[in-house]
Order: structure tokens, then sequence, then C-alpha cells
């Protein structure tokens, strides 16, 4: 298993409040951090703070609500080296994921799942 970290500011259970997606039970997984500071931003208090949590933490924290899609944001989640590993242990355990990202950071390292 991955001993690779991130920061995370909340895990939490709810439904999908946007997009196609809308209404469909989702696991938000919120890391912190973000270099941007976009002015309209809603979440600066994930800019700082947060927990620092393995991967298999939060895999088993994630497969605790029994939901089948998951959201990863921010802040800017891809801000963290180790997201993009996040991204392929959901994928590779069947959830349908989606990341939330402001666009300024390349996703060439995103899976494409």
């Amino acid at each position: 298993m991955s001993n690779s970290t991130l920061r995370i500011t909340e895990i939490f259970y709810s439904l999908q409040g946007e997009t196609r997606t809308v209404g469909l039970p989702t696991v938000f997984i919120r890391l912190t951090g973000c270099p941007m500071r976009c002015v309209y931003c809603d979440t600066s208090y994930a800019f700082s703070g947060g927990e620092t949590v393995s991967i298999d933490s939060i895999m088993s924290q994630t497969e605790q609500y029994k939901a089948r899609y998951v959201t990863v944001t921010g802040g800017e989640p891809l801000a963290q080296k180790n997201c993009a590993k996040l991204l392929t242990r959901l994928c590779d355990a069947g959830y349908q994921v989606s990341v939330e990202t402001g666009g300024a950071i390349d996703i060439a390292s995103v899976d494409p799942r």
C-alpha cells in the first residue's frame, strides 16, 4: 500500500450540487492549499491548516460512506503533488471521480478515467 500523504481540510458526505451529477450522493475530499487567491473563492478557509493524512486513510474514510461518486476539491487540489496518486487510487477502486480545479495547473498527470 501507499505511504503517500496529502494535506486535507475535510472529508464529508453530501449530495452533489453542481453539473450533470446534481443530486448524486457524493463523498467530497477537500484538499488544503491554493496558490491562486481568486477574488470569487468561496473556500478560502481551505487555503491553510488541515491535517496530513495518508492516501490509505483517505481511501478508508471514503469507503465508509458507501457512495460511488467522489469529488476531489480544494483550495486547488492539483497544487498538491500527490493529488494525482489519490485520483488514480479512487478510479482503481471503482469510484466515479471528478476533480474541481481552477484550471491554472496542468492536468497532464490526472488519470483520464
